[in-house]
């Protein structure tokens, strides 16, 4: 699994590095970053590749700290679980501004580093469990949800919009977004989204973590302005 360490103290990511050798080897896939900056430089181009982030609040940097970049993370990659280790507890509060996993005190990484990545996997399985299976083109499929950006009806086709692909199938729109609530909800007679994708929307339309643009129609707005709010009411999420 390809795991990402943001930590500034080298001392610091010595330990937490230290934690992870008394995994079997090649459990993890490691790189350091020494901050925030370097991270999201790495990250630009393909999106976030790392399931698992470790990350210090406090990255010696007036721009990005580890609450902006957990924010950014989970825009780019909302199923990617955030582990925040910090030397100081007054963090403790703010953390609940992002999606994250667990916080750790630095002084207790011994103890609790290796539950907070059990309860990451566990959330991370939890996450790759939820498919949606279908039938096209004389074939069987079974995608997962969370990698499902939209979908669009066009007369009697409905193609299924992945983070690497796409998918078409006869089967009505309506139908395969009642099978994935909560998490997708139509947004227009053609259109159906996946509520954790959206980057921000407006009357004019929605757009998503990948930069996509797709519209919303004012007959659906209400409702999907509703279930956007519920699905960031459940997960303490910002939307901008």
């Amino acid at each position: 699994m390809k795991l990402a360490i943001c930590e500034d103290n080298p001392s610091h990511y010595e330990i937490i590095h230290t934690i992870l050798q008394k995994y079997p080897p090649g459990a993890f896939e490691i790189t350091h970053f020494i901050s925030g900056d370097e991270f999201l430089r790495a990250v630009a181009e393909n999106g976030c590749p790392y399931p698992i982030v470790l990350t210090d609040i406090d990255l010696g940097s007036d721009t990005v700290n580890g609450i902006s970049l957990a924010e950014k993370i989970n825009h780019i990659n909302p199923d990617t679980q955030i582990i925040f280790i910090s030397q100081y507890l007054q963090y403790a509060t703010a953390v609940y501004e992002t999606e994250h996993a667990y916080f750790i005190h630095k002084q207790q990484m011994e103890k609790y580093l290796p539950l907070a990545l059990r309860a990451a996997c566990q959330k991370l399985q939890k996450l790759h469990t939820r498919y949606l299976y279908f039938s096209g083109n004389s074939r069987n499929y079974q995608v997962l949800c969370s990698d499902i950006l939209y979908l669009e009806r066009n007369l009697r086709q409905t193609t299924i919009y992945t983070r690497t692909g796409t998918y078409t199938t006869k089967e009505r729109l309506t139908a395969l977004t009642e099978r994935m609530k909560p998490d997708f909800c139509l947004c227009h007679n053609s259109f159906a989204v996946n509520l954790h994708a959206v980057r921000t929307y407006s009357h004019k339309g929605i757009i998503l973590s990948d930069n996509t643009e797709i519209p919303v129609s004012r007959s659906y707005y209400q409702q999907f302005k509703d279930s956007f709010a519920f699905m960031m009411l459940a997960g303490h999420r910002e939307v901008q």
